[in-house]
């Protein structure tokens, strides 16, 4: 957008230039109407470039790492900034959901990739000046919990994860699942030694020297503990569908640049839609480049294999199985569900409140 605006810029000057360069024979019209647009066209050519140097050189985006992604195409190589329309993008892993928003509330971060739906919920009730504007990723079983494998536990005797100690995080979709999936077992938390854990790799490498009996967290460390010999407490499917809960993060902005910057948060997703569909194109190709931006040897099931990740497309989410309605809906079950668990203080009457759902439109 920044690049056609210089070009017309530079057109609408060699044109002035050949103007004032013509022959002494050329007419010469000193109209009023003729000076009236000059006036009005330089006052267009202003604004412009005033909107250029508003514009941000550097964006500032936050993302997990160890979670490859399509768009870490263009993090690689800077082709994602270009196809946004800034100079340069500020990649700023950081460990979890909760992390992204107080960033973007200290002003540090200006859109978080993939951040949690469960944290930006409880941020944004809290009052953070923060808004979701599209869905990043959807994964069921790239978020999970494992048991040790020596327990023998399966879902018929779960009674002998009583007495167990769980680390995990708390406040996000992990631990909603969590504390959901005990539920549908038939067991009571507090027959469990729930611990909040540091990280995710913290958690891996406690469940692996057996310091843990069941260890949650999202991405890599859940390969870590399934090599370790661990079994998921339930599967992705059921936990989608018997348990009934939908797992996927979000795209959300900063307010306050949000509304500076419509066209960049625009730009933003519909980059994010193109690489989504580049990636799927050629996943052989863009799979090693994917890895080494997150920082993996691979990309494992998350991308390859049978998938963990699948990406909505721009028309599904803007459908009422996502934005349109569901997931202000899932907000709300999910955080009157930590009410009720006393994990929080307060909830909203309408999630959709929290949902823009114009820049996607936007992307067409």
């Amino acid at each position: 957008m920044f690049k056609l605006r210089k070009i017309w810029l530079l057109l609408a000057a060699l044109a002035l230039i050949a103007a004032a360069c013509g022959s002494d024979s050329d007419p010469v019209d000193t109209g009023s109407d003729d000076g009236e647009a000059m006036e009005e066209d330089g006052e267009a050519m202003e604004d412009d470039g005033e909107a250029m140097a508003d514009g941000p050189e550097v964006l500032n985006v936050a993302y997990f790492s160890g979670w490859p992604l399509p768009p870490q195409i263009g993090q690689a190589d800077g082709s994602f900034a270009e196809a946004v329309g800034v100079d340069e993008i500020n990649w700023v892993a950081l460990p979890d959901g909760g992390s992204m928003a107080d960033a973007m509330i200290a002003g540090d971060i200006d859109i978080s990739y993939s951040i949690g739906l469960t944290p930006f919920a409880v941020k944004a009730t809290e009052g953070a000046p923060i808004t979701m504007v599209g869905i990043a990723v959807s994964y069921a079983d790239a978020d999970n919990c494992f048991v040790q494998g020596d327990l023998g536990y399966d879902r018929d005797n779960a009674s002998v994860l009583e007495g167990t100690t769980v680390l995990t995080p708390i406040g996000n979709i992990t631990h909603y699942k969590l504390l959901n999936s005990l539920e549908f077992l038939g067991l009571d938390t507090g027959s469990l030694d729930i611990l909040p854990h540091e990280s995710g790799d913290a958690t891996a490498a406690a469940f692996a020297a057996g310091d843990i009996d069941v260890g949650c967290a999202f991405g890599g460390p859940l390969v870590t503990m399934a090599d370790a010999g661990g079994v998921p407490l339930l599967t992705g499917d059921e936990v989608s569908n018997e348990v009934g809960i939908k797992t996927y993060d979000v795209t959300a902005v900063r307010n306050d640049f949000a509304d500076a910057h419509p066209e960049i948060v625009t730009s933003f997703l519909a980059a994010n839609d193109d690489f989504n569909q580049a990636w799927a194109g050629d996943p052989d190709t863009n799979n090693p480049i994917i890895a080494d931006a997150a920082g993996m040897e691979d990309v494992g099931n998350f991308l390859s294999g049978e998938t963990w990740f699948t990406f909505p497309s721009v028309q599904d989410q803007l459908s009422d199985e996502w934005l349109g309605a569901s997931v202000a809906e899932v907000m709300l079950e999910q955080l009157t569900f930590f009410e009720e668990q006393g994990e929080i203080t307060s909830v909203a009457d309408d999630y959709s409140q929290f949902i823009d759902t114009s820049f996607l439109e936007a992307v067409g």
